[in-house]
């Protein structure tokens, strides 16, 4: 490739539209327009891109003048990216005022900060792989994740390339060492993907290898590559297919990054490498279409706005179809555009910018300094309404909550580790076990109060995600069949063994299950019959071991965060709907009658239902007594679940009496 091909002057057509067909993907898998599910891939079009786009900036300049300028690099930089994020970030804190609960925009206010720090990416890794952590797919922030990762790449890369061209003076020994980062970086990806996905997601250096091997393609020379015309064109074309099949049969479910990231990458590479020979083809004509020309020059504004857009639609419209997701994403494009005009390419292209790029770096400061000073208004308004009489309670229940979490008591997911705790009293021979995921971890509060109250010794055995019925299941969180849950509850059963406690409390969620009433879902489900079966298994385990089982049914699930909807709802906010929870889609009836046939058929065992309290008609309620009944969808509060310890004894001392074997206490 010609120093011309990458010259600031030079512009390429084929380039401006990859950014428009990557972002129509990503906008296309986010409105949730049938067949782009995979639509998440337009991200790594981008990463080659910038690979590609950097290096070779750097490469023609150290090339041209013998040496590179950082602060002009950087300085471009800013003015390219930061004033369109700035007015973003800005522009969602205020636009989420009249939306948004104030239990939100609290919570909004701290990932606004993150992105002004370009940090974002590194907090959503942490919270994906939190499974009590607030849904980061309802985060107006979490698109933002992407430009955290290039922001981090620009700090190095530069770096990187000047550094290997000064050392080896030779673009082939620069090609080897950026090959070698792509083979470590890739190596690294593939194996972060299997064991963590999100970290592999979300995190630098699992990505580096998409902008490396970017940036090893800008070094390929032209007249080799004008020599096979032929081959470059029916590669770059099975680049372009590589590249839609992607964004239309990958899906949330698809192991990504690791191996399968590699498709859409690599067939950015191939069209790109046929852009860069200079050969005419129908493939450019198609990428420097009018549409995919427009769209590639709004595609940083156009990104930055179509995601919060869309949630704010959603939340004002919740039943929202994919059309009118559509439609909200055409709003986000008018938005950019303005933004494109009044503020990015002005900035960007301002020549009295441009020759002061001490002001440009300033820019640096700036801008980051005015999101973190309107994120910290935010958060003290918002967290001055939440003191207020009508939120308090509801911001109480939101943070009501993980006991054993906090405590280390609650095996995560991807972990073995038998997570033993005990409470109570240590010495006592009457000893009660609490066994199984966070719907059992969420009766703990009840379940210590009995044991404090008769002077028991209590033993928690939790993982997260994983039932306690033998059956297997897949995980969200890891992206895969989680074999953990499987080698984790046969310890804890085989632990349990050894305990021989007087009583083993059961509970788990029924989400694993095949719910016809309730809302669809792209995690692999199991039949009910299987659930049944799974669940016997468990149950009689313990009773060939002599041992009594409580279950306790799964509670009703609602489809929204409750704190949030009832925050929002007292606030009065735009769109806010009377939180109701209708009993039909909150329960999984299929799956509480498996599990009363499996107790039904296995001695000392007993299943108590409190279905007729939280919905004693056709409706749930959120709120019993005045306290709120959820923490979040599907978790009691710790206040709520402590008032049934009273008749939780009474089952428990039921069981007990029926097997003719009335617990002592000291």
């Amino acid at each position: 490739m010609t120093s011309s091909a990458n010259s600031r002057s030079s512009f390429r057509p084929d380039i401006e539209g990859l950014r428009g067909l990557a972002v129509l993907l990503v906008v296309l898998f986010h409105s949730r327009v049938p067949g782009f599910d995979g639509g998440f891939v337009g991200v790594d079009i981008f990463f080659a891109l910038s690979g590609y786009l950097i290096t070779g900036l750097i490469v023609a300049e150290v090339e041209q003048t013998g040496t590179f300028s950082f602060r002009n690099f950087y300085a471009r930089r800013v003015r390219r990216l930061l004033p369109a994020s700035g007015l973003a970030v800005v522009g969602i804190l205020l636009f989420g005022f009249f939306i948004y609960s104030p239990l939100e925009m609290a919570s909004y206010a701290k990932w606004a900060i993150y992105t002004s720090l370009y940090i974002s990416n590194y907090m959503f890794m942490r919270d994906a792989a939190n499974y009590f952590a607030a849904d980061v797919e309802t985060n107006p922030f979490l698109h933002t994740w992407s430009l955290a990762i290039e922001e981090q790449f620009y700090l190095f890369w530069p770096a990187l390339i000047v550094l290997s061209l000064s050392w080896l003076k030779s673009r082939r020994r620069l090609a080897v060492v950026l090959c070698v980062i792509c083979i470590a970086s890739f190596i690294f990806c593939v194996w972060l993907t299997r064991v963590r996905q999100p970290w592999a997601f979300f995190s630098l250096p699992s990505r580096v290898w998409e902008f490396s091997l970017g940036g090893m393609a800008c070094l390929l020379g032209n007249p080799q590559l004008a020599q096979r015309s032929s081959m470059l064109k029916w590669l770059a074309w099975g680049g372009l297919v590589a590249v839609l099949v992607a964004g239309s049969l990958y899906s949330p479910l698809t192991k990504f990054p690791g191996y399968t990231a590699a498709l859409p990458v690599v067939g950015t590479i191939a069209i790109l490498i046929l852009g860069a020979s200079g050969i005419p083809s129908s493939l450019g004509k198609l990428l420097s279409t009018r549409v995919l020309q427009y769209l590639g020059r709004l595609s940083y504004s156009w990104y930055l706005w179509h995601w919060p857009v869309l949630l704010f639609a959603a939340a004002w419209f919740p039943d929202i179809t994919w059309r009118g997701r559509l439609v909200a994403s055409g709003v986000a494009l008018i938005i950019a555009q303005f933004t494109f005009s009044l503020l990015e390419h002005p900035v960007r292209t301002s020549s009295f910018l441009a020759v002061r790029p001490v002001l440009s770096l300033a820019l640096a400061l700036i801008v980051p300094a005015i999101g973190l000073t309107v994120a910290r208004v935010t958060q003290g308004r918002s967290l001055a309404s939440l003191r207020s009489s009508q939120q308090r309670g509801i911001w109480a229940a939101s943070k009501d909550s993980r006991a054993l979490f906090d405590s280390k008591c609650l095996t995560l997911a991807g972990g073995t580790r038998l997570a033993q705790c005990e409470f109570g009293d240590h010495e006592s021979s009457s000893v009660i076990v609490l066994f199984g995921d966070s719907h059992a971890e969420h009766w703990f509060p009840a379940i210590q109060s009995i044991a404090d109250e008769k002077r028991w010794r209590l033993v928690t055995l939790l993982k997260a995600s994983c039932p306690v019925a033998r059956v297997e299941t897949y995980s969200i969180v890891l992206k895969r069949e989680d074999k953990e849950c499987s080698t984790w509850r046969e310890a804890a059963l085989q632990r349990i063994a050894e305990l021989r406690p007087h009583v083993v409390i059961l509970a788990e969620a029924d989400v694993y299950v095949v719910n016809r009433g309730g809302v669809p879902t792209d995690r692999p489900l199991l039949s009910t019959e299987r659930w049944e079966e799974g669940l016997q298994s468990t149950l009689s385990f313990l009773s060939t071991h002599g041992l009594r089982t409580l279950v306790i049914a799964d509670v009703p699930r609602a489809e929204f965060d409750v704190p949030t909807c009832l925050s929002r709802e007292a606030a009065r906010r735009l769109g806010a709907k009377k939180c109701v929870l209708n009993r039909d889609s909150a329960l999984n009836a299929d799956a509480r009658s498996a599990e009363a046939i499996a107790v039904r058929e296995v001695p000392n065992s007993r299943l108590v239902d409190y279905v007729d309290t939280f919905c004693p008609d056709a409706s749930c309620q959120l709120m019993i007594e005045g306290n709120v009944v959820y923490r979040d969808s599907n978790h009691l509060t710790s206040t709520f679940a402590r008032s049934f310890a009273p008749s939780l004894t009474s089952e428990i001392d039921s069981l007990l009496s029926a097997a003719g074997n009335q617990t002592q206490t000291r």
